[in-house]
């Protein structure tokens, strides 16, 4: 018995002292890749998102991912408004003018921050530019210009 747990102790204490294998560069490839396809699907879910969002006119979708306080420029009508706010001047736009299309004609990144700018059909036709940042992870708007074309 005595034996038995000399030998159990001697196993566990090697245990102990094992190191974690290096991670080989197969690994850390996978891993990389793994976090690029990550980041495209969150663009990609975030442009879908924005793209329904306008085609419905729906200011509450488009609003869940403004940042605490945004650049809104509707028609001319520039300031920065807190989240609610904002919300609110894009819901009365979108009951004035009711969204037939909406499509997505260019996009980029500018320093961190990504852009789309956008064509609104309507009962006339809107350029749209929205500006981007990423706040924890997660793609925040922190400006947004809808201008007659």
């Amino acid at each position: 018995m005595k034996n038995c747990l000399v030998i159990f102790g001697l196993f566990l204490g090697s245990l102990a002292l094992a190191q974690p294998a290096e991670p080989s560069f197969e690994d850390l490839s996978a891993e990389r890749t793994h976090r690029a396809s990550t980041a495209l699907q969150q663009q990609q879910s975030f442009e879908n998102s924005m793209v329904n969002a306008f085609k419905e006119g729906s200011a509450d979708k488009i609003a869940r991912y403004f940042i605490d306080n945004v650049d809104l420029s509707i028609d001319g009508k520039e300031d920065l408004y807190s989240k609610s706010q904002a919300e609110q001047i894009l819901k009365n736009f979108f009951a004035a003018h009711k969204p037939k299309d909406f499509k997505i004609i260019h996009k980029g990144t500018s320093g961190q921050s990504e852009y789309f700018i956008g064509e609104l059909t309507s009962d006339k036709t809107y350029k749209v530019t929205l500006n981007s940042k990423n706040v924890a992870g997660i793609k925040k708007i922190s400006s947004l210009t809808i201008s007659e074309n």
